[in-house]
């Protein structure tokens, strides 16, 4: 795919505002190369706008993934920058030239220009242009520091001591992984890529029942034909319907299929072998996330990066495994009348959940986090070890899928079990709506499961006690008293014209496609439930605060290596009360992540953040939001999210960042920085406590006084895999706070 012709127009602008970001400085490299360091000099003689094919990406992504409201605002912008007035509107005295026509467009102004121009929009007062400046910052970097050559390698990459991934050989991959994902792989129905083939809809229809999918003849249906099934060009009966197969896909399923029913899992995304993952952010962002992780809320403020593939988040995800804190259980007991959560059952349900996902808290720390664990101690706040599902010491690339299948994710643990009882898993296929139809009185009787109700299959009693006695599969459970049943869900295969129409007729349909697409999942169906669907969004907003350290002090920090975001402080989010605190800990950030949130002081300031960042450590703040947003969707059934923060919450940010500030300082960092792009959003140490500490304290008030170019980094949705307030948000939180917080 290729920008349209209109948008190639504005290609000019891009690469200035591009080169603008990230300038060539041709007496850095040179100084560079006079001391020898040829990878830095390659660094700095680097331009943003090198690459012309960089920009059809960017042009591509925009017209792709963003919001058309933020597309709107996105493309107006550059498209004034490209008229002479436009620029004067938005540059003022910038655009001004000492020749006629004395107005230049942005393309044409010299870059040190540019800068003063971006500059400007980074740090200014009206959220528009700071919201533009921060679109455009991570559009262009998220690019450029992720695009790579046929050697899976990027020119920058040398000179910032990143070493690129390293895939791992098929021998070296754990042995029961392997027989995991051989199990999985046998579930597979890989019919998108089919499809993508070119696959008639007989054509699938023969590779559907040759996986042993029950695929009823297009000719000659048997049994009721159900509304929906009219142009399908595949019908399947089963037993029951999984949309998803992320954290709440994956015990369900195998639930379900170990107590005999026939399980069809529908998930739009793919499944790639760990020994086949590039482990490169670009490749990873683009096949195994949301919209290339480009998902953001309306008013373009939060980015949400969620995953898209065979095990939702959980392949992306950071490995911490916490329990639903005794807090939450509580507030969900007592607040909200669901005493189950306080249950020994439920206990006893995290039990067999955690052991199953081999979580522990046995392992070393990396760099980044032991550095975050000696300032939280040495400003006096208790520090834990993370609850992780991994099995390995070393796993900085699992967000892009686990090289190594240490990680115990749903693809190597209840995926795969649920393949082995026969489950089937549909690839590349777009779950649209869910089939209801009035309740009828032949559902169940004397609350037997019956032949009805599972399409001709009778769950066994021995079998159905898997099940949760609650769910309607459970033999001796009535069936619920509702309105509406289900009768499965209609899909496609493709967009547009060529897209096929498939049904999944069953009368047990689990809904879990994480806390976005569920919601709009059920309003494309018109299942409403009172106005409540979609309502209560938590995104948990998160923050981070780049501190450098002296690498001939500290060496290198290398944020990228060991464990994924190990250490934390229990202290600051209040576990003891109400939970309602933010929580700090350290998370792994790759080039392309790290160029498109850290703060942008000026084209040579980026370069030198660039040449800093193996000796960069990011202390993160995480927030268990009080405030809720809300999912709706758009004409074409798509989720839109609406959200912002809370003042509450905006509160419980900025303590955390006040946490993270003080223990990086503690820790020994030379330089912090408070998230913000202006010239006193820098923290300057010495090292002598005499004069930091008064500095310090002096660099906070004002912090807590300003108003700030905050960027709020993006954070996997999914990175706590029961999040601390027992949410299961897997899939990735990333979110961008601008403004006035």
């Amino acid at each position: 795919m290729t920008p349209t012709i209109k948008r190639k127009a504005l290609l000019p602008v891009l690469e200035a505002i591009a080169e603008a970001l990230m300038p060539s400085q041709p007496d850095k490299a040179a100084a560079a190369r006079m001391d020898g360091k040829q990878d830095v000099a390659r660094l700095y003689a680097a331009s943003g706008k090198q690459q012309k094919n960089h920009m059809n990406q960017i042009l591509l992504r925009m017209e792709t993934n963003l919001t058309p409201e933020s597309q709107t605002e996105l493309f107006l912008l550059l498209n004034l920058l490209t008229w002479r007035i436009g620029c004067l509107l938005l540059c003022g005295f910038s655009a001004l030239i000492g020749t006629f026509p004395f107005v230049a467009t942005f393309d044409e102004l010299p870059v040190t220009r540019r800068e003063q121009v971006l500059q400007s929009w980074a740090t200014s007062r009206i959220p528009q242009f700071r919201k533009a400046f921060k679109a455009l910052q991570g559009l262009i970097m998220s690019v450029v520091l992720t695009a790579v050559d046929d050697k899976h390698a990027n020119p920058v990459w040398p000179g910032m001591g990143y070493p690129g991934p390293m895939p791992v050989e098929p021998s070296k991959v754990n042995p029961k992984t392997v027989e995991a994902h051989k199990a999985l792989q046998a579930g597979l129905v890989p019919l998108g890529r089919a499809h993508e083939q070119g696959k008639s809809p007989a054509q699938l229809r023969d590779i559907a029942a040759a996986k042993g999918l029950q695929v009823q003849d297009a000719l000659r249906p048997s049994g009721p034909e159900l509304e929906e099934e009219a142009g399908a060009g595949l019908v399947v009966k089963c037993d029951a319907v999984v949309v998803g197969s992320g954290a709440g896909a994956g015990p369900c399923t195998a639930l379900l299929a170990a107590a005999g029913l026939r399980v069809v899992v529908l998930e739009k995304g793919t499944f790639t072998p760990n020994h086949e993952l590039t482990l490169t952010e670009g490749d990873a962002l683009c096949s195994m996330y949301e919209q290339d992780a480009m998902m953001c809320t309306e008013d373009g403020n939060i980015f949400i990066w969620a995953g898209a593939t065979v095990g939702g988040g959980t392949r992306v995800n950071w490995c911490v495994s916490f329990r639903t804190p005794e807090h939450v259980r509580r507030e969900w007991s007592e607040e909200y009348g669901l005493p189950m959560f306080t249950s020994d059952r439920y206990t006893r349900a995290m039990d067999a959940v955690c052991k199953r996902l081999g979580v522990s808290e046995e392992y070393k720390h990396g760099k980044q986090a032991q550095t975050m664990m000696d300032g939280l101690q040495a400003i006096g706040l208790k520090v834990a070890n993370m609850p992780r599902n991994c099995l390995s010491h070393d796993c900085g690339h699992c967000c892009f899928g686990c090289p190594t299948g240490d990680k115990q994710d749903m693809t190597t643990t209840f995926l795969a079990d649920a393949a082995r009882d026969g489950a089937k898993i549909v690839t590349g296929i777009y779950a649209d709506k869910i089939i209801t139809s009035p309740t009828t009185s032949t559902t169940a009787v004397n609350g037997q499961v019956t032949d009805a109700y599972t399409n001709g299959h009778s769950a066994s009693k021995a079998n159905s006690e898997q099940i949760p006695s609650n769910h309607p599969g459970h033999a001796g459970h009535a069936a619920p008293s509702r309105a509406q049943q289900a009768g499965g869900v209609v899909g496609y295969l493709g967009t547009g014209k060529d897209r096929v129409k498939c049904v999944f007729k069953a009368p047990i349909v689990v809904s879990s496609a994480g806390s976005i697409n569920s919601p709009a999942l059920l309003l494309r169906s018109g299942i409403m439930v009172n106005g409540n669907v979609g309502k209560n969004l938590r995104l948990h907003p998160a923050a981070t605060t780049p501190a450098i350290f002296s690498e001939q002090e500290h060496g290198r920090i290398n944020m990228w290596q060991g464990p994924m975001m190990t250490a934390y402080s229990p202290d600051a989010p209040d576990w003891e009360g109400g939970g309602y605190g933010p929580m700090v800990s350290t998370p792994p950030v790759h080039p392309g992540l790290f160029a498109s949130g850290v703060p942008w002081q000026g084209g040579e300031a980026f370069k030198a953040s660039l040449e800093h960042y193996s000796n960069t450590a990011l202390a993160c703040t995480y927030v268990r939001d009080r405030g809720s947003g809300r999912v709706t969707i758009d004409k074409q059934g798509k989720p839109r999210l609406h959200y912002t923060i809370s003042p509450f919450d905006q509160k419980s940010m900025w303590k955390g960042l006040d946490i993270d500030i003080r223990a990086m300082a503690a820790a020994g960092a030379e330089r912090v920085n408070n998230g913000g792009c202006g010239p006193n959003d820098t923290l300057h140490l010495s090292g002598n406590p005499a004069e930091d500490g008064p500095r310090l304290e002096k660099f906070l008030t004002r912090f807590h006084a300003a108003d700030l170019c905050c960027r709020v980094q993006p954070i996997p949705k999914g990175a706590l895999e029961h999040a601390p307030d027992g949410h299961l948000p897997y899939g990735r939180l990333a979110s961008l706070l601008s403004g006035r917080l």
